[in-house]
């Protein structure tokens, strides 16, 4: 329960005129129920007690978007493998006019044009599992797959819409990683434009190919590969290394070796080997970090390329999946300069994660 006394309140993106950063302004979030806030009987009766990801309460979450089922099954009922809803409490919505104008908020006119415009999107949650889980190293074979499978699914179905300019999906695990529910998930959100750090991406690797004539992740994962100091591990066709200027200890980043610009691309084989891929990491990683007094939270991101953007080719880009563990907070100087000071080198994490591959 929030201590405000919030309005409803159409969602807004909101750009700071001076720094150029865009924020997204949602009260109906705050009305979100925290699960790891409750006190209950005990565990198990509380989860079915109270969680609305759970087979048997699906009238606690809007209508299903897309599911994969048995084939006996029908839709909205209890027998599901893995389901899509709309979220409950969205950030932006598709109730929300889209005219890429201004919004003019409370008849201010000192923020002027487009530094408010309408919250318009997609924002969606992916529940991989019927079953309780926390981490995806909890998953078998059947819901990993599943879990990749679905990613894949409705980032196609999206990019068929032709409206959308980017889609990130996301894996929140644990409170420290900003989860408000404990059963497994993944959200989604889709938005008419491209956020400008993707932009700024595409726009330095756009410069390194104009310059080398070549892809400049594809020419950082060769000399990773060379050079071995920061590679954990590989598959056939992917690579998980800890990036070169990682922000926070024991960050990962998983990369096909060959140039895909987007995932949604992938032959069924490679999503598979990918998910798997995935899974191993994530062990890897929660066996590093055993000192930890709870199960590791952290925030899993897959980011693809844009659909569609007026300034560079998305085709250029190549797609990526990052694990950021919660073991360290932004502070004071963080948020200040921009700067994250990272108390272990990705050479040093990476030594110590080779330990449990």
């Amino acid at each position: 329960m929030t201590p405000f006394n919030l309005k409803q309140h159409i969602s807004e993106y909101r750009q700071d005129p001076l720094s150029g950063r865009w924020v997204i302004i949602a009260e109906e979030r705050a009305n979100r129920p925290n699960q790891f806030d409750a006190v209950a009987e005990t565990q198990e009766e509380s989860w079915h007690r109270n969680c609305p990801f759970c087979p048997g309460h699906e009238k606690e979450t809007p209508e299903e978007i897309d599911a994969i089922r048995p084939e006996d099954s029908r839709e909205n009922d209890s027998r599901w493998l893995a389901r899509v809803v709309p979220n409950r409490f969205p950030a932006i919505t598709r109730d929300c006019p889209w005219n890429n104008g201004l919004l003019p908020h409370f008849g201010e006119t000192f923020f002027f044009h487009k530094t408010a415009i309408p919250g318009y999107g997609a924002h969606e949650v992916l529940i991989e599992s019927p079953r309780h889980l926390f981490s995806v190293t909890e998953f078998d074979d059947v819901e990993i797959l599943n879990m990749f499978r679905l990613y894949q699914k409705r980032l196609q179905s999206l990019r068929s819409e032709n409206h959308w300019g980017h889609v990130l999906i996301f894996k929140n695990v644990g409170a420290a990683a900003g989860a408000s529910l404990s059963h497994t998930h993944s959200q989604l959100m889709a938005m008419p434009f491209v956020p400008p750090p993707i932009l700024n991406e595409l726009r330095h690797a756009t410069e390194f190919r104009e310059n080398k004539h070549r892809c400049y992740w594809c020419d950082m994962i060769k000399h990773e590969l060379s050079e071995k100091v920061r590679v954990v591990a590989e598959s056939e066709h992917f690579l998980l290394i800890c990036p070169f200027a990682c922000r926070f200890p024991m960050e990962i980043s998983i990369f096909p070796k060959e140039h895909v610009s987007h995932f949604e691309s992938l032959s069924e084989n490679r999503v598979d080997e990918l998910a798997f891929f995935v899974r191993k990491s994530v062990q890897i990683l929660e066996k590093a970090v055993y000192w930890t007094r709870e199960p590791l939270s952290y925030n899993m991101i897959l980011k693809s390329a844009p659909f569609q953007t007026s300034s560079f080719d998305p085709e250029i880009y190549h797609f990526h999946l990052t694990i950021l563990p919660s073991l360290a907070k932004a502070a004071g100087f963080e948020w200040g300069t921009g700067l994250h000071i990272n108390p272990i080198s990705p050479e040093t994490a990476a030594t110590k994660l080779r330990e449990f591959v």
